[in-house]
């Protein structure tokens, strides 16, 4: 009797094992053919880079002070006092300039200090987005996340709308930061999971030139909608058009294969090869489904040890006792930090160009969209580790030139040999945020994407936080100071690229035990 059920078990042990082999390969003969449906699904989601990159630079347009002076003296500066008080009359500003925050709550003179403090409290929640949400996304599932967070910051937005106090505003933006970032890091890994290897450089970098798309869009509307909060909300109640489309959006099918789900898998494989009409897929798809039917326990995955391994696997202690891992993240996170860090460095570095800031706002946008298809040629015709390696160690060099620059006595050089490098750094910075998203979703398996990427966007979004305050030690020391330490930090960074692998039309590993098989065995 024993040995009848002990034979019993196995059989059913090698059944199960064999239903998962036939799902593992009907998911790679969806995923790695390239079909209208995954084509659709990365231009909707792509929408959401526009968005992400509005919301995290329209503060830019929100905080702009227009010519002011007070009422009492109209030659007014600063220092200013009557009675101790600064300006008692108030403040009277251009009437026929922008309407922006800074009119509204008086925010200059004593108070100027609330623009920067305004971004960056917006960037805190965006750095705990990057953390919760990702980190929910692979316990919850990407579908979710992405639709809770697209409405979430919609209706953040529509509350700084009506709010009537500066407080209320900038709790608010941090929230819709909280939301935003959850959006690009889910999205993104959404994007990544359902794109065919051969096909994840294109759509990583279709990905990341929305962003330079809705920098142009958001420059184009501020310089026809002049008031703050009307500009708020035309950028906002388009993205409530998405009602239209979001029941398109499925779950990721390779995160459910994660969860032991596959039955609920399959039939989203079943209903996307139906719309790429691929026959093939649909046959074996209804083929899986009959034997779910006849023997349910043969796709359940049983409960079994690989199911409480599939639960390990979110959790951060498990992805860092990993010694294979453990070296991308960290790796990861290095450049993540030193690339954005250099990104906004040279941003708040670049001085201030003459002419219609609008205008110019459309050039750097402009700049980042050539950056990004740029990218695409490199990453997709040499791979990512040594590109990566190279824009970093590039960019280096071109701050460490700067910083020399900086050095010499101004009358030394032209101003324009500043100018003329600090926007090929830009350039390049652009073009190693492309590759630091691809790069990063594919050294990560998909049981720990969303938190892995969240925390790389942690580090980014440090990196962005600290920025303003390195380049704010102009001043107090020698230029050449946090040039330098930009530039450090760079090659340090993609020094330690090096000592990645190349992931270049590989197929993203679903498990830890596939990552390891992929990058050689762990020793912990």
């Amino acid at each position: 009797m024993h040995l009848t059920e002990h034979g019993g078990a196995s059989q059913a042990e090698e059944l199960r094992k064999s239903k998962a082999q036939e799902f593992s390969d009907l998911m790679q003969a969806l995923l790695e053919r390239k079909g209208k449906f995954q084509i659709i699904l990365i231009v909707l989601l792509s929408l959401n880079s526009m968005l992400v990159g509005i919301n995290h630079t329209i503060t830019t347009f929100h905080t702009y002070v227009p010519k002011f002076y007070c009422r009492d003296q109209k030659n007014f500066t600063c220092d200013y006092y009557v009675n101790g008080t600064e300006c008692p009359s108030g403040y009277q500003f251009d009437e026929n300039d922008d309407t922006t925050l800074a009119v509204e709550y008086s925010t200059v003179c004593g108070r100027a200090m609330l623009a920067p403090l305004i971004n960056s409290l917006y960037f805190v929640g965006v750095t705990l987005g990057s953390i919760v949400c990702s980190s929910m996304s692979d316990v919850y599932g990407r579908r979710k996340l992405v639709i809770a967070s697209l409405y979430g910051q919609a209706i953040m937005a529509l509350a700084q709308y009506v709010s009537s106090h500066l407080m209320l505003f900038i709790v608010f933006r941090i929230m819709q930061g909280f939301f935003i970032q959850g959006l690009q890091t889910v999205s993104y890994a959404l994007i990544m999971e359902y794109s065919p290897s051969r096909f994840r450089t294109v759509a990583a970098t279709y990905w990341e030139s929305n962003w330079a798309v809705g920098l142009g869009i958001l420059g184009a509307v501020a310089y026809f909608v002049r008031d703050w909060r009307m500009l708020t909300l035309v950028l906002t109640l388009p993205v409530f058009l998405t009602l239209s489309y979001v029941w398109f959006i499925p779950e990721s099918i390779v995160w459910l294969s994660t969860k032991q789900r596959r039955t609920e898998a399959t039939r989203i494989i079943h209903k996307i090869a139906k719309f790429n009409r691929n026959e093939e897929v649909v046959q074996q798809s209804n083929a899986l489904m009959l034997t779910e039917k006849e023997q349910p326990d043969a796709m359940s995955g049983g409960n079994d040890g690989n199911q409480k391994e599939t639960q390990e696997k979110i959790t951060m202690g498990v992805l860092m006792r990993n010694r294979i891992l453990r070296k991308h993240l960290l790796s990861m996170v290095s450049v993540w930090f030193s690339v954005t860090l250099s990104y906004y460095g040279i941003l708040y570095f670049l001085p201030n160009l003459a002419g219609s800031r609008h205008l110019n706002w459309e050039y750097g946008a402009l700049i980042e969209l050539l950056s990004y298809v740029m990218s695409y040629f490199i990453f997709a015709g040499f791979g990512r580790r040594m590109p990566m390696a190279l824009l970093q160690y590039c960019n280096g060099g071109l701050i460490l030139f700067m910083a020399i620059l900086s050095a010499l006595p101004p009358e030394s050089y032209s101003q324009w040999w500043i100018v003329a490098t600090a926007l090929t750094a830009k350039g390049l910075a652009v073009s190693s945020f492309c590759g630091m998203f691809i790069f990063g979703s594919e050294l990560l398996p998909t049981a720990c994407r969303g938190l892995g990427l969240g925390l790389c966007g942690c580090a980014a979004r440090t990196g962005s936080l600290l920025a303003p305050q390195l380049m704010a030690l102009i001043g107090v020391f020698p230029t050449f100071l946090p040039l330098g330490i930009m530039s450090v930090l760079l090659v340090l960074a993609a020094t330690i690229t090096l000592f990645l692998p190349e992931t270049l039309s590989t197929i993203l590993p679903n498990t830890i035990e596939e990552a390891d098989q992929t990058w050689g065995s762990p020793r912990n």
